[in-house]
């Protein structure tokens, strides 16, 4: 990877020689976030080509743009100009310069759906995203999958919002919502934006997980773990925070974190 540069060599002066610590030989400094300072690794110059990459091109951080690969990082590394280097990074990465599309649309007059009181009281399918690999859309496939990857593990949701393809609109799947007591609605034909999230979701998803498959594209459910997980690690700027830390109330630790 070339194009960007990683110079550090403004370790640190006398004038800011306070908000750095030396601790077993590794170099600290102390972040200012909010109320209270966090003590974070000032990354050397030949490490950071390693850092970017592990926290952007990796299947587990989803090849996603500059403000997400920045949330990664902001809480354990930091460099000199580290968000002018991350932008470089991502302006030069292969795979983001030809699967990437610009997606600003002129404003629209979408009306919102309310959001919810509780977590999980209404649940968006087709905004924490679930998905899975299934062989078929069809009714049958599409009424387990909500079972056993949603309700089971987290619950009856109170309402259910998805578009009317017939793998959602069906007797079965009427069924099961009638069965845990929940409302199901449809978003208004020909106008997705209905369920605006979940479609621009299934929109990202495509492109991310393009990035990552061989030529042929028969192994994306290798891959559909990893782009679930770095979307539900993706600061949502509506909150200011991850689906992830509102959904579990914490933030994960990565396993490419440092020790």
């Amino acid at each position: 990877r070339s194009g960007y540069s990683t110079n550090n060599s403004d370790l640190y002066n006398k004038s800011d020689k306070r908000n750095f610590l030396l601790k077993t030989n590794v170099l600290y400094k102390l972040a200012s976030r909010g109320l209270t300072n966090i003590k974070v690794i000032h990354a050397p110059s030949k490490l950071i080509p390693e850092i970017l990459q592990s926290h952007h091109d990796q299947s587990l951080s989803g090849h996603f743009g500059v403000e997400r690969t920045w949330f990664l990082l902001k809480n354990k590394y930091y460099w000199s100009h580290i968000r002018t280097t991350i932008t470089s990074y991502k302006e030069s990465c292969e795979q983001c310069s030809k699967y990437n599309v610009d997606r600003h649309k002129p404003p629209g007059f979408l009306q919102p759906i309310e959001p919810p009181a509780d977590v999980f009281q209404i649940l968006g399918m087709d905004c924490y995203v679930f998905a899975t690999a299934s062989p078929t859309n069809t009714a049958q496939d599409t009424a387990r999958i909500l079972l056993e990857e949603v309700i089971l593990v987290h619950g009856s949701p109170d309402i259910v919002i998805t578009n009317q393809g017939t793998h959602f609109n069906n007797e079965l799947l009427q069924s099961i919502t009638n069965l845990i007591g929940c409302k199901h609605i449809f978003s208004t034909p020909y106008h997705p934006q209905t369920n605006g999230q979940t479609e621009r979701w299934n929109s990202t998803f495509v492109t991310q997980l393009a990035k990552f498959c061989n030529d042929d594209h028969n192994n994306s459910d290798t891959y559909l773990p990893s782009i679930v997980y770095a979307c539900n690690n993706g600061v949502r700027h509506s909150s200011g925070f991850t689906p992830y830390q509102l959904a579990v109330g914490r933030r994960p630790r990565h396993p490419f974190d440092p020790a």
